[in-house]
């Protein structure tokens, strides 16, 4: 008898939780009972009305005629072309109730509930929630109805023309501006990235039947060229609920108005997550220094900057909310797009020169002082040369950010003494990273009058996005170096 209670006891569990964790479809299936799953057509979230009158969809659209019966039981409130009772909502019905009449729901009796309506066009749609909201997503709430299933990832469309990702900050207001291009993905400053997306409502218990409609949530990261994240994938849009977030502007946070459509797919702004169940606009600032917030300060130098100048990778993943897709690896629900990042001007941060494999000139450019000076020149080594060791000398050259490695670094010699200027032979090569050229450098043949201080002037090399060596003395300084040569 003892073992007899125990199994009664989690048999109940049991079957509480079912009723608890899953509730009936509210229209019949092809075998005449409550149990679905039913074709889903769109889903919470959704775009609806226009650009100009924007609103969230409050529930799903369940793609089926016929009859339509209350899940629950109560006093039915009755509109126009809509029937609520307790919390569940249906409309798009030819009505058949009175309002306050009473309703037999599904779980009371699956057998014989009442019937509310029938569909009166192509679709039933159905809600959760109090009248003003918040209204919850069917698909998710209490576990959703039996047997939906959706094994199909969501797709997201790479950053093509048409679908171009990077737009400046503010384009989800009346002016939209692309940055970068297919043939030149070079952007800058604060960009709102804009993805193509849609969700396929694939159920293997429906043969055949295949829906589109949004997504339930997106996701996007940055990462280099080495494929490390500099910025870990993040949660921006997710549906879990809407009123909140409210209809109108909000809506135009998460949906182009330039391009405002009220079926899947839809263009969705990445970059402005629902936080709390509210959306806020924001933006992804490539300029920022590390360690700031979002909204932060910019980086006054490339080296300051939590994506310094140079080549990243962009995803954007998006997922259902059986959390089918995010899959970067097959590009099941992911998509990438390569970008160039130029915010700063590149300069040369850094030189030393070595001869007989010491060390005779090192030097570097200072903390920055404000967004346009460097401090001064530190001249960590500074010996004379003689014109004998000139001939044969190793020398490193760093560069503030990567640099196009089809080219090698130009250097010029000028002697203050003698006003000659002369062209050095430099030959080597560059690092993996394109930041630092190593090799060795000769003077020609000088002159008994080429003593002196010595100007090394630094040319010929350009970053990634095509920028020329900065040497304007009023912007990061003059990047000149001063040598010391006795005969």
């Amino acid at each position: 008898m003892k073992y007899s209670k125990i199994y009664l006891i989690i048999l109940f569990l049991v079957l509480f939780s079912t009723s608890i964790f899953s509730y009936p479809w509210p229209m019949r299936n092809s075998g005449g009972n409550f149990n679905g799953p039913l074709p889903i057509t769109g889903t919470l979230g959704d775009a609806r009305g226009n650009a100009t009158n924007p609103r969230f969809h409050r529930g799903i659209d369940i793609g089926r005629t016929g009859g339509v019966y209350s899940i629950a039981s109560g006093n039915a409130i009755v509109g126009e072309n809509c029937v609520r009772v307790g919390e569940y909502f249906y409309e798009h019905l030819n009505v058949m109730v009175e309002p306050g009449d009473p309703v037999v729901g599904i779980l009371e009796n699956p057998d014989n509930p009442t019937q509310i309506g029938s569909v009166a066009g192509n679709h039933l749609h159905f809600q959760i929630g109090p009248p003003d909201g918040p209204f919850y997503n069917p698909l998710s709430y209490n576990g959703g109805p039996y047997n939906y299933d959706d094994n199909a990832p969501p797709v997201v469309w790479g950053s093509t023309y048409e679908h171009w990702w990077f737009w400046r900050e503010g384009s989800e207001g009346q002016v939209a501006t692309r940055v970068g291009s297919i043939d030149n993905p070079i952007i800058y400053r604060k960009i709102d990235i804009r993805a193509y997306c849609q969700d396929r409502q694939i159920n293997p218990n429906l043969p055949g039947s295949v829906n589109t409609s949004g997504i339930y949530r997106l996701e996007w990261g940055v990462q280099d060229i080495q494929g490390n994240w500099i910025i870990p994938l993040t949660q921006t849009i997710i549906f879990d609920q809407v009123q909140p977030p409210n209809n109108g502007n909000p809506v135009l946070l998460v949906y182009d108005r330039h391009n405002y459509r009220n079926e899947s797919p839809f263009y969705y702004w990445v970059t402005n997550p629902i936080i709390n169940n509210q959306v806020e606009d924001r933006y992804w600032n490539t300029k920022l220094r590390n360690n700031e917030g979002w909204n932060g300060e910019n980086a006054r130098i490339n080296q300051e900057a939590q994506t310094p100048d140079g080549r990243y990778i962009v995803w954007v993943l998006a997922y259902d909310i059986r959390d089918n897709g995010g899959d970067m690896q097959n590009r099941r629900g992911a998509e990438d797009t390569e970008i160039i990042i130029d915010n700063f001007a590149p300069y040369l941060s850094e030189i030393s020169l070595s001869s007989q494999n010491n060390k005779r000139y090192s030097a570097r450019w200072g903390a920055p002082q404000d967004s346009l000076n460097l401090e001064d020149l530190n001249i960590i080594s500074s010996d004379t040369f003689s014109q004998d060791e000139l001939s044969n000398m190793h020398i490193i050259l760093s560069f503030s950010e990567s640099m196009n490695i089809t080219s090698i670094p130009q250097i010029s010699a000028y002697f203050e003494a003698s006003g000659n200027n002369y062209t050095l032979n430099l030959q080597g090569n560059w690092d993996a990273d394109a930041t630092t050229f190593m090799g060795t450098l000769s003077f020609p043949n000088l002159s008994e009058n080429d003593t002196g201080n010595v100007i090394l002037s630094i040319s010929g090399v350009q970053d990634l996005a095509g920028n020329q060596l900065d040497s304007e003395p009023h912007l990061k300084k003059n990047k000149n170096f001063n040598l010391k040569l006795i005969t």
